[in-house]
Formats: structure tokens, sequence, C-alpha cells
């Protein structure tokens, strides 16, 4: 009987190739994952931003800046009326809202290695200011007198974002350029609007007065919004980069509402002498606008003079805030 050929049996050397290239990958990929691991618990990281945010506002512009366009709630519309006082001339034109340094805060969670998730607080207050001199009527037995006047309204914006920021190019521990998608939004709108007057005895004021008198319209209103944009950064240190970012916002603030509002007083005047019987000057007209009340909404309208002292208020129309605008700051981030 032949003798059966036998084929040499491979499996123990393959096996034996197996087990050493286990050997030798196994630690690389526990190192590999050790670091992946490691980068993502590194990967929490905080930002501080200060630059511009050029907000719209342009309805609320204009009714600051139009002559015959007032804001009904304004306590500088609502200071009382006289003949040498007309609406012209207690509805001051203001300038525009000026922009301020916009401060933020940034929280960073990287998800993914190009991928991170970002929450975003963003503070930036507005402001108008302009001085005049108005024609006062403070008594029957007082002369009218000239009074300084300030106007201020004074716009606080808070604006809280969640949203993704994507790398368009990243090279770790050197720098990236990335994308912010803002799609999440929330906006808060605080406006203080002030009239201050201040009676001081000089030439012009006869009158031995030396006091202050403000009014003050306070609006809140909240709004969604978003964000998109572009930015980089460049780090320093392994936890420590700088970088900048420019994104446009968009939303709008429709509701608008009185949240609190204080009259002047003129609780330092000299009393009424007996023989007074009638406590105001023949030249003080009655107002026929009324103050304004917690919860309705802030409007405009269109102010007409006819014929002496009367006035037409017409075309009321609610006052919104466009938050649509360019914001771009630079950036501190620190990364734990």
């Amino acid at each position: 009987m032949p003798p059966r050929n036998r084929t040499p049996r491979a499996w123990p050397a393959a096996a034996l190739v197996v087990c050493l290239g286990l050997l030798w990958a196994l630690p690389a990929a526990a190192q590999e994952a050790e670091t992946q691991t490691a980068q993502l618990s590194t990967h929490w990281s905080m930002g501080l931003t200060a630059g511009s945010y050029t907000p719209s506002l342009a309805q609320f512009n204009n009714a600051l800046a139009k002559p015959g366009l007032v804001i009904l709630q304004d306590p500088n519309f609502l200071i009382p009326r006289n003949q040498d006082l007309p609406a012209t001339q207690r509805d001051v034109a203001s300038p525009e809202v000026t922009d301020q340094i916009s401060y933020g805060v940034e929280l960073q969670w990287q998800a993914r290695p190009r991928v991170a998730v970002v929450f975003m607080l963003l503070n930036w207050q507005g402001r108008s200011t302009i001085n005049d001199t108005i024609t006062m009527a403070l008594r029957s037995n007082l002369p009218p007198v000239d009074v300084p006047r300030t106007a201020r309204y004074n716009l606080n914006l808070n604006q809280f974002w969640v949203g993704w920021r994507y790398s368009l190019f990243d090279s770790p521990g050197k720098g990236r350029l990335f994308v912010n998608l803002g799609v999440a939004g929330y906006a808060v709108a605080d406006l203080t609007m002030d009239a201050l007057l201040k009676v001081v005895p000089d030439e012009e004021n006869p009158i031995d007065l030396n006091f202050a008198s403000i009014s003050s319209t306070e609006v809140h209103g909240t709004a969604f919004t978003s964000r998109y944009g572009v930015g980089g950064e460049y780090f320093l240190t392994k936890h420590v980069s700088m970088g900048f970012h420019a994104n446009y916002i968009f939303g709008e603030i429709t509701d608008f509402r009185i949240s609190r509002f204080f009259p002047s007083g003129f609780s330092e005047l000299p009393p009424i002498p007996p023989e007074t019987t009638n406590s105001l000057p023949d030249n003080v007209l009655p107002s026929n606008h009324e103050l304004p009340v917690v919860g309705e909404q802030l409007q405009t309208a269109t102010v007409t003079e006819p014929r002496e002292a009367v006035e037409i208020v017409s075309n009321p129309n609610n006052v919104s805030l466009d938050l649509r605008g360019i914001e771009a700051s630079f950036m501190l981030r620190v990364y734990y």
C-alpha cells in the first residue's frame, strides 16, 4: 500500500504570526485610545470675548431722531405742557443709540475632533444722551423758569446661544479655522428712558430754588435669535489660545412692554401761599396724553399741532427692536 502524501500543517506558524501581531498592535491601540480619551477629557474650555456689536434698531433710532415722531411713553414727551413748551420741544431729537464694547463668555465642549458644542452669553449696552434747556411753569406764585434737561436712553441687551462649531481646518496644538452655527438663541432687552430736570438759581431764574426731578420709564422684551459666522484661534500654549470671530445675528423683539414707570415730582418746592387759589400758572395746558401703564406695548405716534395749544396724536405703532447686525470679538480661551 503506497504511503499517503502528507501536507505540512501551516496553522501553527500562522497562529504564531497572529499572536506576535496582537502583541504589537494591542499596546499601540491602547495608547491611541488613551490619547483620545485624554483629549476628550481636556476638551472642555472657557473663553472670554470683547468686541463690537452693531444691532440695527432701525425703528427705535428713527423714533429718537425724527422730529414729530414721538415715543408715547417717553417721560421727556410727558413733561407737563405749557404754552412755552410745545410737543416739538418736549420730544427732543436725540442721537441714535451708539454701540459700546460687547462682552461675552463661551463654554465649549469638543464632542468630536472637528465638532464642538458651544454655549455663548453676550452682553451689549447702547446709550443715547442729549442736553437742552426748556421752559417750565412750576406754580402760579412762581414765574416760568428755564430748566436744563438731560434726556437719556439706555438699552441693555443680553443674548444667549447654544450651537455647533465645525472646524474647517484643524492643526492640533497650533490652531484652527471654524464656522459658528448658533441655531438656538434667546435675547432679553431692558430699556430705560429718563428725563432729568434740574432747577438752579441764576441770572435768568430769579427764584431761589435748587432741586432736581427725574422721571423714568422702563421697558422689557424677549425674543428668539440665531447667529452664524466664522472664526479662528491660535494656540499660545497647550491650554491657552487667542482667537477672533465674526457673526451675523438674526432676531427681532416685537413684544416690548412697559415694566415700570416713575413719574417726576417737585417735593422740594416751597408750600403754596394761603392766598393762592390756583396751584398752576395761567400758561399751563391740560395734558391729553395718558401716563404709561405697566404691561402696555411701547408705541410711537405722529404728533401735530394744527393750532396753538392743540396736539393731535395719530398713526400709533408698536415699537420693535431689530437685533440684526454684525458681532465681532477677540477671544482668550483656556482649555481644561
